[in-house]
């Protein structure tokens, strides 16, 4: 009894390996040889598309040159020096002087000699120019040439009043209680008469000392213009 006991637990010990060695076998042959295995190949980062239109750079921005700087030289672009002319030098003292502003008088020099030409309505108007050409400096000496002639007197007069009005009118202009007032200007040998009415008699006083200022007016009349009121 005691020998077919341990020949039963020899023989269960060894079913009990057999599937082992069975599963061990198994194992070896599904797994895979090192010499097997190959390697994977890098992944690559696949490349972006190319544009086919890309934007364009934006353009470089050009510097804008510099102004040149105006000068009173029309022949130099660099020179601050200031252009003086004679001729054009005794034509505005010519009419800067009331005796002569109406004169029409041409002017030409010959280096410092001044010559005067044209027309005068008297003597004295002739003499008042040559005096004052003589008086602009670089001027060394004038060859009066003008012709008297009384007959532009009048006419010179008139032209003379006529430049005057203008100047009255615009100074009252100036003035919002005189541009509203609307008085008439009229003007004889230099003297300013005035007409309309108003309220006040405050500005006709302002409007006869606003024309009295204007160059060439000898008097100021307003016995024309009526004080009254409105209805």
């Amino acid at each position: 009894m005691a020998a077919s006991s341990c020949a039963l637990r020899i023989l269960a010990v060894l079913l009990l390996c057999v599937p082992l060695s069975a599963t061990q076998l198994h194992a070896e042959e599904s797994a895979p040889k090192a010499q097997d295995i190959k390697p994977s190949p890098p992944q690559t980062t696949p490349k972006s598309p190319e544009l086919k239109n890309p934007e364009p750079a934006p353009p470089e921005l050009k510097q804008e040159p510099k102004t040149k700087e105006l000068t009173n030289d029309p022949g130099s672009s660099a020179s601050n020096t200031p252009v003086r002319s004679l001729i054009l030098t005794v034509k505005l003292a010519l009419l800067a002087d009331p005796r002569t502003a109406s004169c029409t008088i041409e002017v030409n020099t010959k280096g410092p000699e001044v010559v005067l030409s044209g027309k005068v309505s008297s003597e004295a108007e002739k003499l008042a120019s040559a005096e004052i050409a003589r008086q602009v400096e670089g001027v060394k000496s004038v060859v009066n040439k003008l012709e008297v002639v009384p007959e532009l007197h009048q006419t010179n007069v008139h032209k003379r009043d006529q430049v005057i009005t203008e100047y009255v009118r615009e100074r009252f202009k100036k003035s919002a209680t005189l541009d509203a007032a609307h008085f008439d200007i009229k003007t004889e040998n230099g003297v300013v008469e005035l007409s309309g009415k108003t309220r006040f008699q405050v500005i006709v006083l302002e409007a006869a000392e606003a024309a009295r200022q204007v160059p060439g007016v000898t008097t100021v009349k307003t016995h024309a213009v009526r004080i009254e009121g409105t209805e």
